[in-house]
């Protein structure tokens, strides 16, 4: 993974192990080993797989590791499982804020097992940096550019700005839409069988210079179901830029107050709309 490769190239051992979803019970008895050769005394997980995996491990363990489990999202808990990974198995639940850990208090998870740990911009970072990205794609400095940046895959909303990029193209013929960051193959081959021969749309794949990539932009679009903070919405609001988001916390907590535009809540339709209006009103995105 992109993620494994950069902590390869800091000051971290990196060992990297296949989840099997299938069969869990196929990965437990390495992960059990591992814990034990390398005496782990923490084991942090993030997604699904990992943390039933996690969980299980952790317990069985003759270490006996603190678990914790990170939640870096909002999207309902709904299965007994899932529930009682975090009322149970959990040691402790790491969120970003304090609406997260009002929702998990809802479930049944113990004030003292919840910690919020938020994510942070460097705005002065973002402030030093002078972007060469509409160089790298030979746009003209006087064209307009609306994007998305973040994982690229549909809870992130990249259906519905290809469903807006589509009704957008024939209206302006001077805009640039990007689609930057890493692309799931489902997306991927939608992007490239609409938009294979139009060179005002860009995909970039994955990279590491988000402060270069977002200062190329005009505006920017994110289109998100579900964020337990939206990280990447702040880093565009420390570039400048105008925002698009759906109408739901936390994203209307961020760009609300006239700090942004709100799009009605997956409405691609509402999100073209609203891209629209900053288009033609360029004082407003300022």
């Amino acid at each position: 993974s992109e993620i494994s490769k950069k902590a390869k190239g800091s000051a971290f051992n990196v060992y990297e192990l296949t989840m099997n979803k299938k069969n869990y019970f196929k990965t437990i008895p390495y992960f059990l080993n591992f814990i034990k050769e390398k005496k782990i005394d923490i084991v942090f997980t993030h997604g699904h797989t990992d943390t039933i995996i996690g969980a299980v491990s952790s317990k069985l363990s003759s270490k006996k590791p603190v678990f914790i489990r990170e939640r870096h999202n909002l999207f309902p808990i709904n299965s007994f499982l899932s529930k009682k990974l975090h009322t149970v198995l959990a040691d402790k639940v790491c969120v970003l804020t304090e609406a997260m850990k009002e929702y998990f208090l809802t479930l049944g998870v113990k004030e003292e097992k919840l910690f919020i740990l938020p994510s942070i911009v460097d705005i002065q970072k973002f402030d030093s940096v002078n972007s060469t990205f509409r160089e790298e794609f030979k746009i003209p400095e006087n064209k307009l550019v609306v994007g998305m940046f973040t994982s690229l895959y549909k809870k992130n909303g990249a259906f519905d700005f290809i469903e807006a990029v589509e009704s957008l193209l024939k209206k302006y013929k001077d805009v640039y839409f990007v689609f930057g960051g890493e692309c799931r193959e489902s997306v991927y081959k939608v992007l490239k069988s609409k938009f294979s021969n139009e060179k005002r749309v860009i995909i970039t794949g994955f990279r590491e210079d988000a402060a270069n990539v977002m200062k190329g932009y005009d505006i920017f679009v994110f289109p998100s179901y579900s964020e337990g903070l939206g990280t990447v919405l702040l880093e565009a609001m420390a570039s400048k830029l105008a925002c698009v988001a759906y109408n739901i916390k936390p994203m209307s907590d961020l760009i609300g107050d006239n700090r942004g535009v709100l799009a009605e809540y997956k409405n691609p339709k509402s999100l073209e709309e609203k891209i629209e209006f900053l288009i033609e009103n360029p004082k407003k995105a300022k």
